[in-house]
């Protein structure tokens, strides 16, 4: 969940509509079908993200399809092989978060939203283009990105 998230920096209903067909192994992208204002586009994966992406198909998704006897095409699905909603996810974000160690991430309380600005802040201080991190992102608009200049100036 943290590799298409925060690693494809996806806003939270385009994790949720993804399906198994949209990640492109071979070619280390996600195709992102439903965007906002319903646009489409093609996120690179680095390897590390794709290891834990295949794994997940593979092992986890199966174990629970297999369990449940379902066939959904969901990426995300739930304990009874049912697709996962956006409320589902962001409770396994929660859950992530309070088991950790880390008692500064448990104040922040993060969303799967904040792993999206996430993301989009660190490309910009290792350099990235804006115009780069737009596409990234799927904005229409730079003025859309131009929020992670402001960020990036605060720190």
């Amino acid at each position: 969940m943290l590799g298409i998230y925060y690693g494809c920096g996806l806003r939270k209903s385009e994790g949720t509509n993804l399906i198994t067909g949209d990640i492109l192994t071979e070619r280390k992208l996600i195709f992102v079908r439903k965007g906002k204002g319903c646009k489409e586009r093609y996120v690179p994966v680095t390897d590390g993200n794709l290891s834990y992406i295949t794994e997940y198909l593979q092992d986890g998704r199966n174990f629970l399809l297999a369990r449940n006897q379902s066939g959904t095409e969901s990426f995300f699905i739930n304990q009874f092989g049912g697709s996962c909603s956006d409320q589902a996810l962001s409770a396994r974000l929660d859950r992530l978060v309070k088991n950790s160690a880390s008692t500064g991430l448990q104040g922040k309380k993060p969303t799967l939203h904040t792993l999206r600005h996430s993301i989009s802040t660190h490309l910009l201080q290792s350099g990235m283009e804006i115009e780069m991190i737009q596409k990234f992102l799927g904005h229409a608009s730079l003025e859309s990105t131009q929020i992670y200049t402001h960020i990036l100036n605060e720190c």
